[in-house]
């Protein structure tokens, strides 16, 4: 089921993706060299880690939506279930699968941005800790973004799953703030929404990167927390799905 997701997910032109993400790239950084000096490294790596980062949620979201709810309204979804297969084997099998895709897109999109940043230095310098390990964390993030998209397809239409998860994908990044904003009366609300968004900015290196910084100690915590959060989403979809009627 994982290898199936993959190549339909190959089918559907990503790569078209990758490629607008490697040009844009060349543009900027050509842009970028003309009107700064110095400061290169910074505005491409900056760039470049945010465009990964918002095709990779993207696409995250928008393949995450379709993956059940779509299987669903074609009725894909009947003659597979009726199989020597669980619910939540497809689902975790659906899921492989679209993780693959989204550390595929990944790798492919982190190695043109290392690329160009070498190609910046003249020199293999770039690649160094700090841009790994965002490398790394973004992939992680993907994960999280990917089981929130998979749990609204397990309970809903394609369209309104792909609006909830963009809704909780952008509300992650932005918990922090929302819980530091939320003071005084009903300062209780914004704690809850806090624990139960995932806290995608805690996924984030960018910052060390653009300076040049070892990541943090917390980078573990972090990981063991959006994978944590991961298995609570697809056990909640996993047992929604099992319980849903197809009639």
């Amino acid at each position: 089921m994982a290898q199936v997701t993959l190549q339909e997910a190959l089918r559907r032109k990503l790569q078209v993706n990758l490629l607008l993400f490697a040009l844009l790239l060349v543009v900027v950084s050509s842009l970028a060299s003309q009107l700064t000096v110095g400061y290169t490294h910074r505005i491409a790596a900056d760039l470049g880690l945010t465009a990964m980062e918002l095709m990779g949620s993207l696409t995250a979201v928008f393949l995450g939506a379709t993956t059940i709810a779509g299987d669903v309204e074609r009725r894909v979804v009947y003659p597979v279930v009726a199989k020597p297969m669980s619910r939540a084997q497809y689902l975790v099998g659906r899921y492989l699968g679209l993780a693959a895709t989204l550390w595929l897109n990944m790798l492919v999109m982190a190695v043109c941005l290392a690329a160009l940043l070498c190609l910046d230095a003249g020199s293999l310098s770039p690649i160094d800790r700090p841009l790994l390990g965002a490398f790394l964390m973004m992939g992680v993030q993907f994960l999280v973004v990917a089981a929130v998209a998979v749990l609204f397809s397990s309970l809903t239409t394609p369209t309104l799953a792909a609006i909830f998860s963009l809704a909780v994908t952008i509300a992650g990044h932005l918990s922090n703030d929302l819980r530091t904003l939320w003071e005084g009366a009903g300062s209780g609300v914004g704690k809850a929404l806090w624990y139960v968004l995932p806290n995608l900015s805690a996924l984030s290196l960018n910052a060390e990167v653009i300076y040049r910084e070892a990541p943090p100690a917390s980078v573990w915590l972090a990981s063991a927390y959006a994978l944590l959060y991961t298995g609570a989403m697809l056990s909640l979809a996993a047992a929604a799905f099992e319980r849903r009627d197809f009639r």
